[in-house]
């Protein structure tokens, strides 16, 4: 250890000059509106009191937008900065080029002790990324790469319930998994087999309250929490599973619209999807899976509730920066959808939450705080770097794939109101891209109150659609075609077109 580098003592623990603690809160398909504080009048206003809590401690990012809207390209890329094709990592369990700076790793470097639980869904699942504390617990089935045997979780859950049961229940989730063809219910439910304490939700969160127990308190600590939910199976185990019920819900007004079958975009990325749902769940199903999803934000609610009271009881809540994120969204039934790997907000839209560390220099003043600024998940990288002292820049520089811009200068939040009007420098734009064939991309370019969607044909040849996310915040109009030769269009168009064709050169070659 530098002891140069040693500053105050706060409690009887050593703290680094410029490094607080850093806990960030993973969900996977976390729908951005499935946040009270970010939600619509049809959800119950206490679905999310925890992180509700959290945000008016910190500053809520209502225009937060992933890096690509599927969970490992996703991930990925917040770990290295940079997106999917620039990491090799464009589908998951693609392996990960040789040549990535991951985040973790760096943090550990510069004096971090770095841990993480839960689901981390980079490949290979056997390396560490950086973390020297590693409870891993990613998909608990094996039908797509066997992730199940690297998973510390399913064995707890065989040794601890299971094997004296004389039951595999990696067995009943390759089951449930298996069944989208034939029943897609079933796929998306789940068979809800796990009582409260033997849900990876609950051990996610006991292995993070270990590490807050027993992790050395002479270095700051980079602790990367992950919970597999609400990813799809949705159900979960009582009291969770009576929050709501199908008849608290009312299906999104998108659900019904009908233009889709007029949107040759929308038809040729999402029609297969379209029609089996359609011809597979009826109005009272889609309910019914809505509702079954709520109830498991609830459920990942109460346990982050329960780390934020062990950090306030440890007196580390007010020296630790938390981070809560998701990796993409979920359609949840907006355009007749569900699950991912589409532009529209409702699945490229994330839920960001970030509350400095008081003990640092982010600085902290009166709730609440939302900035409007158009951000990506991707950001994060270079932000946790500057957070913690490192120089992010000279990496940037040296490696030109990088495209993270730290937030810091949007953390600042001083006295009630006075965030939102302060200047910044910050380019209020930001892209996503999903894809693992790049002939067939699809990427967005958000930019003021404008989307514009673009699914390739070929290198140079696309398709558009383009909303006006102000006037139409539930994309149900395409503009496109009446506004493609507007002068801001255009603009709009060459850059996206621009950005693609340099993620499109960055694919991995045998793709």
């Amino acid at each position: 250890m530098d002891e140069n580098k040693v500053t105050d003592t706060m409690d009887g623990e050593s703290f680094f000059k410029g490094q607080p603690n850093i806990l960030w809160i993973m969900a996977d398909q976390h729908k951005a509106t499935a946040l009270s504080c970010l939600g619509e009048e049809a959800l119950k206003k206490d679905l999310t009191p925890n992180l509700d809590s959290l945000a008016a401690d910190g500053i809520l990012f209502p225009n937060a937008y992933c890096p690509s809207p599927v969970c490992g390209p996703a991930r990925a890329a917040m770990k290295t900065g940079k997106y999917p094709p620039a990491t090799g990592m464009v589908k998951n369990l693609r392996p990960l080029r040789e040549n990535n700076a991951y985040l973790p790793a760096l943090l550990r470097d510069s004096g971090y002790e770095t841990g993480m639980a839960g689901k981390l869904h980079l490949f290979p699942a056997d390396r560490d990324y950086g973390f020297e504390v590693r409870h891993l617990s990613d998909a608990p089935y094996s039908v797509y790469g066997n992730e199940d045997k690297y998973s510390e979780y399913i064995k707890w859950l065989r040794d601890n319930y299971f094997d004296a049961k004389g039951i595999d229940p990696v067995k009943i989730f390759d089951e449930d998994e298996a069944s989208y063809d034939e029943d897609i219910k079933r796929f998306m439910m789940g068979s809800c087999f796990r009582e409260e304490e033997e849900h990876e939700t609950a051990w996610t969160t006991n292995r993070t309250l270990e590490f807050l127990e027993n992790r050395d308190q002479k270095r700051p600590f980079f602790f990367y929490t992950s919970y597999f939910g609400p990813h799809q199976p949705y159900g979960v185990p009582k009291p969770y599973a009576d929050y709501y019920s199908p008849e608290d819900i009312t299906l999104p007004e998108s659900f019904y619209q009908e233009y889709r079958e007029k949107s040759p975009l929308f038809q040729e990325n999402c029609g297969v999807l379209y029609h089996h749902l359609r011809d597979s769940l009826s109005e009272a199903d889609c309910r019914e899976l809505i509702a079954a999803y709520l109830n498991q934000v609830r459920m990942i609610d109460a346990y982050i509730g329960k780390l934020l009271r062990c950090l306030k009881e440890k007196g580390l809540y007010d020296k630790t920066m938390i981070i809560y994120s998701s990796d993409h969204g979920e359609n949840l039934g907006e355009h007749g959808l569900f699950f991912k790997s589409q532009m529209y907000d409702s699945c490229a839209k994330v839920p960001l939450i970030i509350k400095p560390a008081a003990y640092g220099d982010c600085g902290a003043g009166e709730p609440p705080c939302q900035r409007q600024e158009i951000v990506n998940t991707v950001d994060l990288f270079a932000t946790v770097l500057e957070t913690a002292g490192l120089d992010w820049q000279s990496l940037a520089a040296a490696t030109p794939d990088i495209e993270s811009r730290s937030m810091k200068e949007l953390l600042y939040r001083g006295k009630a109101g006075e965030a939102v009007g302060r200047k910044t420098n910050w380019e209020n734009r930001t892209y996503s891209i999903v894809g693992f064939q790049r002939d067939k991309a699809l990427c967005m370019l958000r930019e003021g109150d404008w989307k514009l969607i673009r699914l390739a044909h070929g290198p140079q040849e696309a398709i558009y659609e383009l909303y006006h996310m102000t006037e139409d915040p539930k994309e149900m109009e395409d503009l496109y075609p009446g506004r493609k030769e507007d002068a801001l269009v255009k603009q709009m168009k060459e850059r996206l077109d621009c950005w693609f064709r340099r993620q499109y050169a960055n694919y991995p070659v045998t793709v």
